[in-house]
C-alpha cells in the first residue's frame, strides 16, 4: 500500500502546507483551506470558552470596559491560529463562499455550549475587527518602532486613507465636512486620474495636494504652498492617538466595540 492512501482521500497530499499562520494571508481559498485543517484540542477549546465568557461579562457591563489578553505558549503550540481565527469570526465581514466565517470556526469546535457561545458573542456585541501582525508589518527603517505608531498606520490603511500622516489628516477634513467626492472629482479633473491609486505615491501628495488643499480650503490654506505633507515636526501623544484610532475605526464601522488582534 502506497502511503498517500492512509490519508484523507479528498485532500491533496502535494498541496502547499504553510509553515506557520499569517494574518496577511487572507485570500478565501487559504483561509477555507486553514479553517477546514484546524483541529481545536479539548484544552484549546477550553481556553476559548473562558476568554469568551470573560468577554461576553466585559461587554454585559456596558460604558467603557477593555478586555486585555495574553495568549502565550511555545512556539508552534497554535497561537497564531487561535487568535486568527477568533478574529475572523467576530468579524461579520468576513465571508467564505457566502457563508460566515464564524460558521466555519463553529464546526471546528466540539462542545454546543462553545458554538452557541461565540454566536452570542459575535451577534449581540458586533465589533469592528483589525489584526495586526508585528513581524510583518513593521513601518520601513522604523523597526524599533513602538506598537501604538504602527498599530496607527495599519488602522489608516485599513481605513482607506493615505499612509502620509498630513495627508491622511487632511482626507479625514474632507471626510467630516462631507467633501470627499468633491475632492475625487477635483483630483479627476486636474489629473485624469483616481485619488485612490495615487494617495500613497510620494511624488504626486507632494506635487499636487498643497494646491488642491489651497483650492479647497483657501482660508486655511492660505497659499497654493501653504499646506506641507511633511511629517517630522508632527507630535503626537499617545491618549491623543489611541482616541483618534479608536475615532478612525468608528467612523468607518460605526460600532461600539473594537477587537485589536496582535501578534
Amino acid at each position: 500500500m502506497d502511503i498517500k492512501h492512509l490519508f484523507d482521500p479528498s485532500k491533496d497530499i502535494y498541496r502547499t502546507i504553510e509553515k506557520v499562520i499569517t494574518y496577511g494571508a487572507a485570500q478565501k481559498h487559504r483561509l477555507k483551506a486553514e479553517i477546514s485543517e484546524y483541529e481545536v484540542t479539548t484544552s484549546l477549546e477550553e481556553q476559548l470558552e473562558r476568554l469568551l465568557t470573560s468577554m461576553q461579562a466585559a461587554m454585559e457591563l456596558g460604558g467603557e470596559n477593555e478586555v486585555g489578553v495574553w495568549v502565550s505558549g511555545f512556539y508552534g503550540s497554535g497561537k497564531s491560529s487561535f487568535t486568527k481565527y477568533l478574529g475572523l469570526a467576530l468579524d461579520s465581514t468576513v465571508q467564505i463562499d457566502g457563508f460566515p466565517f464564524l460558521r466555519y470556526l463553529q464546526d471546528r469546535l466540539q462542545k454546543t455550549q462553545t458554538r452557541a457561545l461565540l454566536s452570542t458573542v459575535a451577534q449581540r456585541f458586533p465589533a469592528a475587527v483589525l489584526l495586526l501582525d508585528l513581524a510583518s508589518e513593521q513601518v520601513a527603517g522604523a523597526t524599533m518602532e513602538e506598537v501604538s505608531t504602527v498599530l496607527y498606520y495599519k488602522v489608516l490603511q485599513w481605513a482607506g486613507y493615505s499612509r502620509n500622516l498630513k495627508v491622511a489628516a487632511f482626507e479625514r477634513r474632507l471626510k467630516k465636512d462631507e467633501r470627499s467626492a468633491e475632492f475625487h472629482d477635483l483630483f479627476r479633473v486636474q489629473t485624469g486620474e483616481e485619488w485612490q491609486n495615487y494617495q500613497n505615491d510620494e511624488l504626486v501628495v507632494d506635487s499636487l495636494i498643497p494646491a488642491l488643499a489651497h483650492q479647497m480650503y483657501p482660508t486655511l490654506f492660505k497659499t497654493p504652498t501653504a499646506f506641507t505633507t511633511a511629517t517630522s515636526d508632527v507630535i503626537y501623544l499617545l491618549n491623543d492617538r489611541v482616541q483618534e484610532i479608536i475615532d478612525i475605526i468608528h467612523d468607518a464601522t460605526d460600532k461600539d466595540c473594537i477587537l485589536f488582534v496582535i501578534r
